[in-house]
């Protein structure tokens, strides 16, 4: 048995670099009962697909739609297709989530999502939910982080989602006073549903149902952008200098370098890949000399990309590195920083 799954894993694995995907956009679990059945898990369609015609040499038995037997009649195993809960998203009710490799609060924070954001969800194990999110990223969340709903449902309220979090960390309050007690905390970039200021605050309506009140300076009117895409982008990550790094923040309770870029970039309804390297694969390169403010920097180790940063110009850029802050490829500049200008490896422009 051990191995006829070895086989079957090394052919998921030489289908997933054909297509370009690993385990971020590609879940693989295998699961055996007490009784010893084998169970190995996909949630790619397209992996699912291409899977039975390259095994070679192995029976492979259609069953149930979304399944198949694979080897010996007694001694095979089932592969199965993860197809998300039909008709049931996971919205995301705290400010903001963590997303795990593994069903654990000690697995590496892979992602975040924040409130308003959906998911769907392909397994519940325990507590925790193997989710994919709208840009294909897979990953774990625990289930006091969201509840299930209608998409509809989902639909209906971002259409009145109106306002867009601009400060870093938003309280809202039980009633339209600064000393009311919370009813939670916001990070920049959550979208909610607001009536109109009175007396310094705004009555909003939160994901989920959940109603407070915001201060009316920490909101801004989506409808009505202010300034030029390109100063936007820079002004909304000046407002993040200070924030502390961390390895898969997407928020402003901590960012990672490509989740600083996808938050910043997001707020003005640009989406961009989760990680630096797909982020590097979007837009056109341009030579630095020709380079504007807003567009993306990437750097790297030999052909890898492993960082990124937003263009200020002047050669500054501002990224998350220890926490966000202004760099410099400009020897002459106070703030140079020597390690990155040696390894910058293209230059973006993803603004249209």
């Amino acid at each position: 048995m051990d191995t006829l799954i070895d086989r079957i894993s090394s052919v998921i694995k030489e289908i997933e670099d054909s297509m370009n995907i690993d385990w971020r956009f590609s879940y693989v679990g295998i699961t055996r009962s007490e009784s010893g059945e084998c169970t190995i898990e996909l949630s790619a369609g397209d992996l699912f697909e291409a899977l039975p015609g390259r095994l070679a040499g192995i029976e492979v038995v259609p069953g149930p739609e979304g399944e198949f037997r694979a080897g010996p009649a007694g001694g095979g195993v089932t592969v199965r297709f993860l197809r998300p809960l039909e008709g049931r998203r996971l919205w995301v009710s705290s400010s903001v989530a963590d997303v795990r490799r593994e069903p654990s609060h000690a697995a590496e924070l892979v992602t975040q999502a924040i409130m308003g954001e959906d998911a769907a969800a392909l397994k519940l194990d325990g507590d925790w939910y193997l989710v994919m999110l709208p840009d294909g990223y897979h990953g774990w969340i625990r289930s006091w982080y969201v509840h299930e709903t209608r998409p509809e449902d989902i639909a209906s309220y971002m259409k009145r989602a109106n306002t867009l979090v601009v400060a870093n960390i938003a309280y809202i309050r039980q009633s339209a006073d600064p000393d009311s007690f919370p009813v939670t905390d916001l990070v920049a970039g959550t979208r909610v549903a607001a009536d109109r200021a009175s007396d310094g605050f705004r009555k909003v309506l939160l994901p989920g149902g959940r109603e407070g009140f915001a201060p009316e300076r920490d909101l801004e009117d989506i409808a009505a952008p202010v300034g030029l895409l390109r100063e936007r982008i820079i002004s909304r990550a000046m407002r993040f200098i200070g924030i502390p790094y961390l390895w898969g923040g997407t928020s402003t309770k901590g960012f990672d370098c490509s989740g600083l870029v996808k938050r910043v970039y997001m707020m003005e309804e640009i989406e961009l890949p989760r990680d630096s390297d797909r982020q590097a694969l979007v837009g056109e390169e341009v030579p630095l000399e020709e380079s504007a403010p807003g567009e993306l920097l990437f750097f790297g180790e030999g052909e890898a990309i492993t960082h990124v940063a937003i263009y200020l110009g002047g050669k500054r850029f501002i990224h998350a590195s220890g926490e966000v802050r202004i760099n410099s490829l400009d020897t002459e500049d106070e703030l140079f920083e020597p390690k990155l200008a040696g390894n910058l490896r293209v230059i973006r422009c993803v603004i249209t």
